[in-house]
C-alpha cells in the first residue's frame, strides 16, 4: 500500500508523482493519474485554478511509523496536562489537543484502499 500526501500545487516539487486523477471545478479530467508534475504541468494546473494535489509520499516513512510518532505525540500531550487538577475543563482542553493532532496527521497523510 502506497501513502498520498495531499499538498499545494506551490510547494510541491517537481518530479512528484501524481497519483490521484485532478478534475477541473465542473468535474472534467484535467490529469489521468499517475503522471510525473513537471514545470509546464504545474503552469498549466495552476492557470486552471488547481490548488492541491496528491502525490505519492517520497519521504521513505512507511504509515506504520507514523502512527508510532502520531501516539507518541498524543502520550506527550497527556504527560504535559497531567500535572493540571482535574475537571471537565482539562478533559476539554486535552481532548481539543489530541483532536487537532488527529486532524493534522490525517491530512499529511492520507492512507490509501
Amino acid at each position: 500500500m502506497s501513502r498520498m500526501i495531499k499538498m499545494d500545487l506551490d510547494g510541491a516539487p517537481e518530479g512528484s508523482i501524481v497519483i490521484q486523477d485532478i478534475k477541473d471545478s465542473l468535474g472534467r479530467l484535467l490529469v489521468k493519474a499517475p503522471r510525473t508534475l513537471d514545470p509546464d504541468l504545474k503552469r498549466i494546473l495552476l492557470l486552471r485554478g488547481v490548488r492541491e494535489i496528491v502525490v505519492q509520499d517520497a519521504s521513505g516513512k512507511n504509515r506504520e511509523d507514523l502512527d508510532r510518532m502520531l501516539e507518541k505525540e498524543k502520550e506527550a500531550v497527556k504527560r504535559r496536562f497531567s500535572k493540571w487538577p482535574d475537571s471537565p475543563e482539562k478533559d476539554h482542553v486535552v481532548r481539543l489537543f489530541l483532536q487537532a493532532l488527529e486532524e493534522f496527521s490525517g491530512e499529511q497523510n492520507i492512507k490509501t484502499s
